[in-house]
């Protein structure tokens, strides 16, 4: 690469040009924006890419020399909650992609992703445009039982197999403590030397300490009312997360003559929405009110102002992977009280600059805070040293670290070039499937060989399997929870596992023919018609995908395959395999669509017989598809299995892996072999 680069860093869910405690706004835009300006000063260009959330934002911002906001459009221009937007990622994956349909072709060296959203819909692109793709966490979910000192309650589904993807695949992953590199190497399984810590820095000339020598600075905030007894900051989201309950029942252990007021700066998001009432009424319950201000989310200078004035800055949060408005206190010369969790540990020195928690009991928190606040001459002499710590973190330290772990990166082994409507991407073979784990039991080998091959396999599933078979140990974890949130959860795992795209259901967004209103595919259910061949239930519900018209199925399907410019279609085999109507129709359905399109179509299909009319083994021909008129049988490279492997495990609902791991026993005692060679045959 040369020495000044063109760079991307995408923020997909949430804007750099946020207010910090807006809606999903934290440290994480702060960082995006102030690693942009210095990367920007050391002579690179940076897009900072995000998804428009109001139909006002402009395509473009020039936010300083060298640095550009582009908003894209992917799902309505609105601010959504986060659980609701991880379904536009395709679409931002497309909006990305249109950037580089230009003459001059792939605009960027390198792409940095901010988040795993960010990461799920620009890593597909960066293989394509054969550039190294960087991820930087920000937050890592808590897996499913683990409670919140463990990391996020996972928004999505996906975010779990997601992050793990993207910690296997990224060619680097910087995080931004010594506690966060942990976690993606222990929980998300990324390999040690692809894994750097960058700490973050601060902006010293902002923050900074209220000088002592002149008069107090006037307050910029009309909401707030300032009284002798001082008072205490937490600025964050209102969320579980950042446990901003702790800090107001903290107060009420503090004697009433050193009480100070609590200054709470942030609002709740829109997946908290009921968070602000929740606290309010702990506030009245414990006669708070006139000792607690929330004041809503506040620009930089005014969280400056805040820091400064403060007495002390808590940070009570279950789970922080820095904490970067601790180092902004200490740049303040605020002491901080701080749990001691994750980042934290880094960002604050116990007993120097601040006093780090290992309780979460509000009688130790206000015990703490009464200790410093009844002692003018420690708080004072912590300050002191808070200021000199922070010191040690600067912007443009990081974007120097940045950049000499930039240089490093080797760019990405250019995929198979095959020229799509779009421009130079890799082949895109988009799987039509009818049930969660048919991507998994009928052509994983095929997914797992085709994407090392340099092609990209897209699935899109016509129904969750509503009405599938349960295993009786899911069955009792199901309780009350349908099945169908089940299926979506290991259908996200399963394809993570396998690194496919995934469209989604047939029916809704990309996937729907234009002009037609939403529509949800409901399974089919079966009836054994032999031990080996199924038809459909006799009481299959009206919106059963067999029941629905043919046309409008074929219609669904050639609106997902122009979505994903695929260059070829893969279904069942006009027996549906065994039969199952749900496969019957998709075979027909994906079929027409393909001819209507005038693209290949692949049937999932038993291996030839005889030696003569054998595919190629495990080789995919040049342009990633088979030559017309021959099978190819697609092999699992030994290196995939494991792959193979977490993505049958995924589907605990329905059948489990064999000891040997060799083989499956489904949910009605049925054995069956792991299938580790898929054959496609052109129909």
């Amino acid at each position: 690469m040369s020495d000044a680069l063109r760079l991307a860093m995408v923020s997909f869910h949430t804007s750099p040009l946020d207010s910090l405690g807006a809606g999903d706004a934290g440290g994480m835009n702060v960082v995006e924006r102030h690693e942009a300006l210095a990367l920007a000063a050391l002579g690179h260009t940076v897009d900072l890419i995000t998804r428009r959330s109001d139909p006002a934002q402009p395509d473009v911002v020039d936010l300083a020399p060298g640095v550009t906001v582009r908003h894209v459009t992917a799902g309505p221009p609105a601010r959504l909650p986060k659980s609701a937007v991880d379904q536009f990622i395709p679409e931002f994956t497309d909006a990305l992609a249109a950037l580089a349909d230009t003459p001059q072709g792939v605009p960027y060296d390198l792409i940095h992703s901010h988040h795993w959203m960010s990461g799920m819909a620009a890593l597909p692109l960066a293989r394509a445009w054969g550039i190294p793709h960087v991820q930087s966490y920000h937050s890592v979910a808590a897996l499913p039982g683990a409670n919140l000192s463990e990391g996020e309650p996972p928004e999505s589904p996906a975010r779990v197999p997601g992050e793990a993807l993207l910690a296997r695949e990224s060619d680097l992953v910087v995080a931004i403590s010594a506690a966060e590199a942990r976690t993606v190497i222990e929980r998300c399984g990324a390999t040690p030397d692809r894994v750097a810590i960058v700490p973050p820095g601060v902006d010293s000339d902002l923050f900074h300490p209220a000088n002592p020598w002149q008069p107090a600075d006037p307050t910029p905030l009309d909401s707030l009312a300032t009284h002798h007894r001082g008072f205490a900051i937490l600025a964050a989201r209102l969320q579980p997360l950042k446990a901003p309950d702790l800090a107001v029942a903290a107060l009420a252990h503090v004697p009433e003559p050193i009480r100070p007021d609590l200054v709470i700066a942030g609002e709740a998001s829109a997946d908290f929405a009921d968070y602000t009432a929740r606290l309010d009424r702990l506030i009245a319950h414990l006669g708070l009110d006139d000792y607690v201000h929330i004041i809503g989310p506040q620009d930089r200078p005014e969280l400056a102002w805040l820091l400064r004035q403060a007495a002390v800055c808590l940070v009570p949060s279950h789970s922080e992977t820095f904490g970067l408005i601790a180092l902004e206190a200490a740049a303040s010369g605020t002491p901080v009280i701080a749990a001691a969790a994750g980042g934290l540990r880094e960002a604050v020195v116990h007993g120097e600059t601040g006093q780090l928690m290992d309780s979460r009991q509000p009688e130790d928190w206000g015990m703490a805070l009464t200790k410093l606040l009844s002692r003018p001459g420690l708080l004072a002499r912590m300050g002191t040293v808070a200021r000199v710590h922070a010191r040690r973190f600067s912007w443009a330290t990081m974007a120097v670290e940045l950049t000499r772990l930039y240089a490093g990166l080797r760019p990405a082994a250019a995929p198979t070039p095959r020229v799509t409507p779009a421009g130079p991407l890799p082949p895109r073979y988009l799987f039509v499937h009818a049930h969660p784990d048919d991507e998994t039991l009928s052509t994983g080998a095929a997914i797992l060989a085709l994407r090392r091959a340099g092609a990209e396999p897209v699935v899109v599933t016509a129904t969750r399997g509503e009405l599938g078979e349960v295993t009786p140990r899911v069955a009792r974890a199901l309780g009350d929870e349908p099945l169908a949130a089940r299926r979506v959860a290991e259908r996200s795992q399963a394809l993570a596992a396998l690194g496919a795209v995934d469209a989604g259901f047939l029916g809704s967004g990309a996937n729907r023919a234009a002009g037609r209103p939403g529509r949800r595919y409901s399974d089919s259910g079966m009836a054994w018609v032999t031990p080996t061949v199924a038809g459909p239930a006799p009481d299959s519900p009206p919106e059963a995908l067999s029941r629905a018209p043919l046309d409008e199925v074929v219609a669904d399907i050639a609106a997902t395959a122009r979505h994903w410019r695929a260059a070829a279609l893969v279904s069942y085999d006009d027996g549906g395999g065994y039969g199952h109507p749900d496969h019957v129709r998709c075979h027909h359905a994906a079929a027409q669509a393909a001819r209507e399109l005038g693209l290949p179509f692949y049937e999932v299909a038993d291996a030839p017989e005889g030696p003569d009319d054998r595919g190629s083994q495990v080789t995919v021909a040049p342009a990633g598809l088979a030559e017309p008129g021959q099978p190819v049988v697609y092999t699992v490279d030994p290196a995939d299995r494991p792959r193979l492997l977490a993505a049958h495990r995924a589907y605990a609902s329905q059948f489990t892996v064999d000891a040997a791991e060799t083989g499956l026993v489904h949910v009605g005692g049925q054995p069956a072999p792991l299938v580790t060679s898929v054959t496609l045959r052109p129909a």
